[in-house]
Parts: C-alpha cells; structure tokens; sequence
C-alpha cells in the first residue's frame, strides 16, 4: 500500500469518528434543548460562568491566533513535501477549533471546572492571569507552522508565511507572558537619553567613518558574507531559517543586505550594519554599568567601549562577530535588571536577546549555560528572591525557547552545519595529538596551557587571526584598570559580579580547546563586560570620594572622567595611526584582491572579460573580494603558464590581469594582441602588486 494512502487512512478514522460525534450532538441537542457543547450550562457542577470582561481579551487571542494558523496554514500547505502536509492540515484543523471556541466563550462565556481550574494553576504559578495561558501555549503552533513554511533551504518554501508565523508566534509569547499589572513607564531621565544618543553619536563616528579604506582591504570572508547577502537583496535567498556561508545562519545575510540595499556592492555598505551594531553595544553597556552599579560606571564604562581599539576593529568589518556582544549585553542587563528590580518586561527582553543572538554568530551559544550556572548560584545564594522571580526567569527562557524555535529544529536536523563553526577551530581534529608528541606534554597541560595564553590575552600577550594588533585586548592604562577592577570583582564577589565573570571565564575556557589563543573574534562576548570592570575602580574612588568631599563631587567625576579620557584617547589613536602600520586585515593576497577590485570598479566599461594569471597564489573567485565588489566583471583564471603565444579569445573589452609571477607572460599575449595598454600597480610600500594589459578589439 502507498505511504499516502497509509497517511489517509490515519486521518480519516479520527475525522469519520468526529464527524460522527458531532452529529450525535446536533441531534441529542436538537431533542433536548440544550446547547451542543459537552460540558453543562451555567448552574451545573461543572461548568463555571465568567463576566464578559474576563474573557474578553482571551477571546480575542484565541480568535487572531486561531484565525492565524488557518490562514497561514492555507498559504503553505501547497508549498510543503506532501508527508509534512499533514502537519499543516493539523495545526489548520487547531485554528478551526480555536476560532469555533472563541465564538462559543463569546456567547456563553463559560468553561468546564477542570479546565478552568487548570488555567488558574498555571496561571498562579507563572503569576500571568488564566486568559493568557492559552496564548503561551499556541506560541509554539505557530513556531511549527513558521518552519514548515521556510523549509531547510536558502529558497523557503513560503518565506512571508514563515516570517508571519515567526513573529506571531514571539507575540503571542510576550502577550502571554507580560504581567498586565506592570508599569509601562521606564524611569529614564533627560540626562540620561541624552547621553545615550552622545554615546551612540560619538560610537558610530568612529566606527562608520572612512569605513572603506580603515580597514584597509576587504577581505575574502566579508565578500563571501557580502554575496549571500546580495542574493537576499536580489530575492535569490529568501529562507530566513536556513544557514549561509560558512554554515552561519541566514539571518544574518538578509540584516547586513540593508546596508548593500542602501549604498550598492561597496565596502562602506557591507559594513554599515557592523557599525550599527557597536555603536549600539556601546550604549548597553552604559545601561547595564547603570543598572549594576550607577550612572557615573555605565558612563566611564561605555566611554571606553566607544574607544577600544579592538571593538573599534571589530565594529567595521562586514560580519557577524559584533553582534554577539551587542545581544550578550542586553540579555545580561535585561536579566539583571529584571531580577533586582523585578520588572518581568526586563527578563522577557533578556530572552529576546539569548534566542535572538543565536542566529548570529557562535560564541554566545554557551550565554544559556552561563545563565543556567548563576541560576545555581543564585539558587545557593538568593533562595527566598529566587522564589520570588521564578516565574518571571521561566517565561524568559520560554520566550529564547519561542524565538530560536525554527532555528533549533533546524539545528537539531543538520548537527553538521551547528557543529561546523566549532569544529574548525577545535584542537580535537588532530592538533592536540600532533603538539602531545611534538612537546612530550599531556593533553591536559596543553590545553591549561592554552587557557593560560588566552587569559594573558586581555592585558598581555597579542591578539591574533581576525584581528593582530600587535598588542592585547587592552592596552597599559586600559590594562591596569582592569586588573585593579578584577581584584575589586573577586574581593566583593556576588551574583552581580558573577554575571560579569562568567562570560570572560568561558572565553578562556572555551580557547583551551580552540586553536591559535588568543584569537581575537573569541573575545567578542567578553569586551563589553571587561569595560565595566575596568570602569570599577574610577566608579569605587568616585563614591568614596564623594562621601569623603561631597562639595567638591563635580570635581571627582572630572578626574574620573578624564583618566578615562586619557584611556580613550589612547585607544583610538593606536587603531587609527598605529595599526594599520604593520597590520593588513586578511594579509598579502587580501590586498591584492582589493587593489584589483579597486581597479576594476574605476573601469568605464563596467562590463568586461578579464584573465587572471595568478594560480596557484590565488585566483580570481579564490577571495570573494573581487566578485562581491565588481559583480559585472567575468573573471576567468589561466591556470597552466604560458609558453608560447596565447590561444585566449576576446569577448568585447578584454583585461588581462598579471602576479608579479606571472608577469613574463605578457609577452605571449602581447604577441597575439598587440596595441593594448599597459599599466602597473604598485602600493603605498612601493610593492609591486600587479598589471593590467588591456584589449579593447
């Protein structure tokens, strides 16, 4: 028997069976009287009467999400692989019966005792009213349905469906969750908005000027980031939920298109959301520096943020590292926040930020399990205030559970593609084997010799691979005041100073078992954290001092300001007129491809033909620099030398590109087509990059 027939006949006993009852119903209501439902009118032991502006809400979530998986399940059943149509049929088949009660509760707003005594338990203990459980059940329904729709490749199956679905579905999870007593009012100042839009300013300069040449090339990895993102833009990848290049989640793509959307195929564009991004970690940080500790902290800290070198860096290259931080700091302040106060819009914006982060980039897959340790430790140490916010913690992480939902299930289906940004750094792929018998060390000292080298990282030994300086994560000023509000950290220890610690332990952990420590994008989580600590100690001599000369307060936070200044400004002078002395992002062959796409960008003809003579150093789709920024340009790579005259033919206006290596073998073109034109590029170091002869026939 066909497996759809097998399918059919699974769905249609149940649906005979209903149909069936439901006739029965019709009929024995018809004889008696009585309503069709199975429970008993008003009055009767097990059904009680609720007043109209109870239900009214609950009927109106039941009405929209019920109506929502019907329409949107309407929309996609015909774009799903027919064993998973099923599933549609059901979750549709749920919105029937969701809008059909709705209407019921409408009109006799009644409910069976057991199921409303049901709602009132959970509703207790997740201290939301019963109305609104309802809807944190359907959240994930309509997280299915967003799946379904998108389907595992980058063309999505039915991507409005999916996105519609997806947002629904975190809607009906916040709804759910919220804590309709709640002030909506945010107890935020002038000074403080204004500081805020100064920071973001003063961040976004820094990060979003001269983005094209500071860095000074564009490397392969940003342009391979750059087409996936052209191709969201072109509406040749649509699928939101899938993964991209270098098996990083599609989200990411369709955000950094905004920025090509805006500016067209350029470095500034590819880079513009990079930017956004710092500049708005740069203000979290001052709002969580504010909420741990006070106003003057969160200022000093996030001053210092706007000016690190390495945050700078990190803020203007075109991928998806810096987002980690910016997520990691707002679940981190909104979980703070939320548990000091107890303000449950604080946690719920903390599981936006944990779900949301994960389709990004990877080091803030381990902020869950970082949460789950100072829930222990929060458990051990805070029990009675635990209890008070458990509810409030447990929606939060139903809230990440409902935003990551596709994604997970997607993870969970492809382990190879969640696995793959780990394990091309992992020293378990043959590398802790070969450095045992290289060094006669255990495994064991090896890597607590990597932990060692990656915890030197912030103050002492050079940052390496995506970003080498030259120097570590902070320099000497920045350095010492981190060292000093490390001490401050572990000498006053608590769950707040837990919540700082945790994510630069797990950077140094997470590095003993990675390769070449200290990398500098394992650092990304942590930066926003370490320029609170290192804000400590002026924060700590500012308050005492106050107490100590409360005339002279303005005069304390001057000084404090002005080391911090100092700090800052070394930073930013270090990253504008001292690393790219000695730095290239991407090295030798990343610069190559950028002067030749800088070259090719400026051509009249935008359209033309162009033999590359560089393999085997490199060849011309070997970097992504070239196709992303000159996307009109057809490069094709000569790869055998030439010995003779060229066999080459001419498509219109033809270039041919020479390596330095390669360059005697103009002669064998030249030789078959002669009268071109000739040029040579040399650098600001007076290298010889490469040459052109050009062809027009």
């Amino acid at each position: 028997m066909p497996i759809e027939l097998f399918y059919l006949w699974l769905v249609a006993f149940p649906l005979l069976g209903g149909v069936f009852y439901a006739w029965y119903r019709a009929r024995k209501s018809r004889l008696t009287g009585k309503p069709i439902w199975w429970w008993r009118e008003a009055g009767g032991s097990s059904s009680t009467l609720l007043p109209a502006e109870v239900v009214r809400w609950p009927v109106v979530g039941l009405l929209v999400s019920g109506g929502l998986l019907v329409f949107l399940g309407q929309g996609a059943y015909r774009h799903v692989p027919l064993p998973q149509r099923w599933v549609v049929f059901a979750l549709m088949l749920l919105g029937l019966l969701l809008f059909l009660a709705a209407g019921r509760i409408a009109r006799h707003p009644q409910l069976p005792q057991w199921l409303l005594s049901s709602l009132q338990w959970a509703a207790g203990r997740l201290q939301v009213t019963p109305g609104q459980v309802p809807l944190l059940l359907l959240a994930p329904f309509l997280g299915v349905m967003a799946l379904l729709a998108a389907g595992p490749l980058l063309v999505a199956r039915q991507p409005l469906v999916a996105n519609v679905a997806w947002l629904s579905s975190i809607v009906l999870a916040l709804v759910g969750s919220w804590q309709l007593g709640e002030s909506l009012s945010l107890r935020v100042t002038r000074r403080d908005l204004l500081l805020t839009a100064v920071l973001f300013s003063g961040a976004f300069l820094l990060r979003g000027l001269f983005m094209e040449t500071i860095p000074t090339t564009l490397s392969g990895d940003e342009g391979s980031s750059g087409l996936v993102a052209v191709s969201f833009l072109k509406g040749d990848v649509n699928n939101l939920f899938s993964f991209g290049w270098f098996s990083f989640p599609s989200f990411y793509f369709a955000v950094q298109s905004v920025g090509i959307w805006l500016m067209g195929n350029t470095t500034a564009a590819l880079r513009l959301t990079s930017a956004v991004a710092g500049a708005l970690t740069v203000t979290a940080v001052y709002w969580l520096g504010r909420s741990m500790f006070d106003r003057v902290t969160g200022g000093l800290a996030a001053l210092y943020l706007l000016a690190s070198h390495y945050h700078i860096h990190m803020s203007r290259i075109g991928l998806n590292n810096i987002w980690d931080g910016l997520f990691a700091t707002v679940a981190i302040a909104g979980l703070w926040h939320g548990w000091r106060y107890g303000r449950r819009a604080s946690l719920l914006l903390s599981g936006i930020a944990v779900g949301l982060g994960q389709y990004f980039y990877v080091s803030i897959r381990i902020l869950p399990l970082l949460f789950m340790m100072w829930g222990v430790a929060a458990l051990i140490g805070e029990r009675a205030l635990l209890r008070q916010r458990f509810a409030g913690l447990l929606l939060s992480v139903y809230v990440a559970v409902i935003v990551f939902l596709p994604l997970a299930v997607l993870f969970a289906s492809s382990p190879d593609n969640f696995n793959a940004p780990l394990q091309r750094v992992t020293v378990f792929d043959g590398w802790l084997e070969d450095t045992m018998q290289r060094e006669e060390k255990t495994a064991a000292a090896i890597i607590v010799g990597q932990m060692a080298t990656a915890a030197l990282g912030f103050t002492h030994q050079p940052l390496r691979l995506l970003y080498d300086p030259g120097v570590p994560l902070l320099l000497t000023g920045a350095a010492t005041l981190f060292l000093i509000g490390l001490a401050w950290s572990l000498l006053s220890f608590d769950l707040r100073y837990l919540l700082l610690l945790l994510p630069l332990g797990a950077a140094v952990v997470a590095s003993g078992f990675s390769l070449d420590p200290p990398a500098s994008q394992r650092y990304i989580m942590s930066i926003p954290l370490v320029a609170i600590i290192m804000a400590l100690p002026l924060g700590q001599a500012v308050a005492w001092l106050r107490q100590l000369w409360p005339s002279r307060a303005k005069v304390v936070i001057t000084g404090a300001l002005l080391v911090m200044l100092w700090t800052a400004v070394l930073d930013v002078h270090y990253y504008f007129f001292k690393v790219y002395d000695h730095y290239v992002l991407g090295g030798w062959n990343t610069e190559t491809a950028t002067d030749i796409a800088i070259y090719l960008r400026e051509q009249e003809t935008r359209q033309q033909h162009v033999y590359f003579f560089g393999v085997p150093r490199m060849g011309y789709y070997s970097l992504s620099t070239i196709p992303y920024l000159v996307p009109d340009m057809v490069g094709e790579d000569v790869i055998e030398p030439l010995t003779q005259p060229a066999r080459l033919n001419l498509y219109g206006p033809t270039l041919f590109i020479f390596l330095p290596e390669r360059a005697h073998e103009l002669e064998h073109v030249r030789a078959v087509f002669p009268g071109g034109t000739y040029y040579e590029f040399w650098n600001e170091r007076q290298q010889y990059v490469f040459s052109v002869y050009s062809v027009a026939p």
